[in-house]
């Protein structure tokens, strides 16, 4: 798997480089595999693990720095559905890229990437792109910046020791972490989507500074808003279009998770002829009620692709895996670590994919999770017209309200000037087993720290719920194999850059287009996605799923939850708990889900918990 690690520090400083030399020597007798790949006065990036043509090294030209992971060059035709092409450093563009500290790379180009940047006057810059999944965490040791992908590496040095703050872990125990500008270690942070660490010498001495070159209200275009549904479709498709089959000629193989649902299938058919190899996968369950595949299988048919249907049976996941799973940052998902590390691997070993593309991000990219908030954005833009009335009537329907309940939900917002987000008792209602202590200090999500939105007089709940993960820490080495071992890399085109920037300008009325649930994205994509997937407003599901699971897998459950940390440091109602898990009858009324939630979070306690104590920040 690919991993990096830079380091930051004064050169000036004696006791500062020779901190330097000594993480440096102990890398190397780590791994061979680890290798220099940029030095400059007061600054040295490590790579290791196999890499492939998607995750790159690229230099910048007369020592500039190194930009590490995929990078694509951003093309300005709105309209053009050409695949964008990998991006080179040349004279230019490495002067562009240090004269502006980095900056100018995020109108330039996109993918997946993190810079570090040097200047002849000793300013020093660690970057992150603003919607990539590769990893950047920042600690210290003995007045060094370390930047890293990988917590496991700077655990392996024997030098670092990181501890689980407290603030962060009760935060998350209400679902609720990803708003706040708060570090889930005490030792380490993370450098933010968008986020520029920079680096310089004062007359006071050596300092750092953060600054946000991107976020989702503020990047170039962000307020030529694409209201005309024929317009924003052509633009839809060519955003999309480019930036899939741009990732995908990266790749010599690739797989697709295919639900048959509306967004896999649009990246399907964008697929279409890209790469050598293009295999999709289908999971389903074989006592469900409802069934994806006939679905899944009209779109690999339609886009002319491999097809593998993989029955999937929650009496047949072993969650014990659990224990295997590696330190992260923070809490990863058991199911999905447990899909990856069993059933994803055997197709990963026979179709030899270098690359797993998804359809996620299309619920909140096209808007299908944010529709209650098409009338108070259509207030706030035009305020009232027929086509408010209307817009009104139409997410009535679809959401079993009364026009005038909505209109009038649409007024108070934009007079209080005012969005709600997750109301309270719904959260309460899904963290039944936190601790009463807990849940009588939450007050709600009535304001975001996020650094994206901090500064904001009104939280943008609807802007927050049309980027869907990107608050959220990426999953990106969630799987259990040696660290050298080739690891497929997980790609997201609807998460892409260009993608997100493109539908945050198209107003969420335009979205909703013709009174249907992402009905611009269906009039975008009706060449590349089969007539029947179209006209279908409805997903199937497997019900009783973790019903199930919880079933067969109680006694471990049982085990690891009333005897873990979290009830150890009364984060879990623990007699609640004990009543939920066992087998007896119960009048509780605590969702499954909210079990195996708590369960990501004690397993990854484990790792930062133990026999300690939690810190706050």
């Amino acid at each position: 798997m690919f991993r990096y690690l830079g380091m930051v520090w004064d050169d000036t400083n004696p006791q500062q480089q020779e901190t330097a030399q000594l993480i440096a020597e102990r890398l190397r007798e780590l791994s061979s595999t680890w290798r220099q790949e940029f030095s400059a006065p007061g600054m040295q990036v490590f790579c290791a693990g196999v890499r492939d043509d998607a995750l790159q090294l690229h230099r910048v030209g007369d020592h500039g720095g190194i930009v590490i992971g995929s990078l694509l060059a951003r093309s300005r035709d709105l309209f053009s559905a050409t695949p964008d092409q990998q991006f080179q450093f040349g004279a230019t563009q490495s002067h562009e890229f240090v004269q502006s500290r980095g900056k100018w790379l995020i109108d330039h180009a996109w993918g997946d990437y993190v810079a570090f940047g040097y200047d002849a006057n000793g300013y020093k810059w660690v970057l992150k792109d603003p919607t990539g999944s590769l990893p950047c965490l920042r600690t210290e040791y003995r007045g060094v910046s370390i930047f890293f992908s990988r917590i496991g590496d700077c655990l392996d040095l024997r030098l670092l020791r990181f501890t689980a703050n407290e603030t962060f872990l009760r935060c998350h125990m209400m679902a609720g972490s990803s708003f706040l500008d708060t570090s889930s270690l005490n030792e380490a942070s993370p450098v933010r989507r968008g986020e520029c660490v920079e680096f310089q010498q004062h007359s006071t001495g050596w300092q750092s500074t953060t600054r946000m070159y991107w976020t989702p209200l503020s990047y170039r275009g962000a307020e030529d808003l694409i209201e005309d549904p024929q317009t924003a479709a052509l633009a839809m498709h060519s955003a999309i279009k480019a930036a899939t089959a741009g990732l995908a000629r990266m790749h010599r193989s690739l797989l697709l998770r295919l639900s048959g649902g509306l967004d896999s299938s649009i990246v399907a058919g964008c697929l279409k002829g890209t790469t050598e190899r293009f295999t999709a996968y289908t999971y389903f369950s074989p006592i469900g009620r409802s069934d994806e595949r006939p679905w899944a299988r009209l779109a690999a048919t339609h886009a002319g692709c491999e097809h593998i249907e993989y029955p999937l049976h929650a009496l047949d996941l072993d969650l014990t895996l659990g224990l295997r799973m590696p330190p992260s940052p923070e809490p990863s998902p058991l199911l999905g670590f447990i899909q990856r590390n069993t059933i994803e691997r055997e197709m990963i070993e026979r179709t030899q994919a270098t690359a797993l593309f998804s359809g996620d991000g299309g619920d909140s990219g096209f808007c299908s999770d944010s529709l209650t908030y098409a009338v108070p954005e259509f207030l706030r833009q035009h305020g009232i017209t027929p086509r408010l009335f209307r817009l009104a009537s139409q997410v009535a329907l679809l959401t079993e309200k009364s026009s005038w309940t909505v209109l009038t939900t649409a007024v108070r917002r934009v007079v209080a000037n005012h969005n709600t987000g997750v109301p309270r008792d719904r959260i309460l209602a899904a963290s039944q087993l936190v601790s009463p202590e807990i849940k009588q200090a939450f007050s709600g999500h009535d304001s975001v720290s996020h650094p994206w939105f901090r500064d904001q007089r009104r939280v943008p709940w609807d802007k927050i719920r049309r980027i869907g993960t990107l608050m959220m820490a990426p999953d990106y080495y969630g799987v259990a194999v040696p660290a050298d071992a080739p690891v497929p890399e997980v790609v997201s085109p609807l998460y892409s850059q260009p993608v997100i920037e493109l539908l945050l300008r198209i107003p969420i009325h335009t979205h909703f287009h013709r009174g249907r649930d992402r009905g611009l994205a269906r009039v975008a994509f009706v060449a590349e996605t089969p007539e029947p997937i179209l006209r279908r407003l409805w997903k199937d599901r497997a019900p009783g799923f973790h019903d199930q699971l919880l079933e067969r897998e109680r006694p471990f459950l049982k085990e690891t939850l009333l005897d873990g940390v979290l009830a150890r440091h009364g984060l879990l109602d623990r007699p609640l708990l004990e009543e939920v898990l066992s087998a007896g009858p119960t009048k509780n009324t605590v969702y499954p889900g909210e079990i195996f939630r708590h369960l990501d979070s004690e397993l990854w306690a484990r790792h930062w918990l133990g026999g300690s104590q939690l810190q706050p920040s």
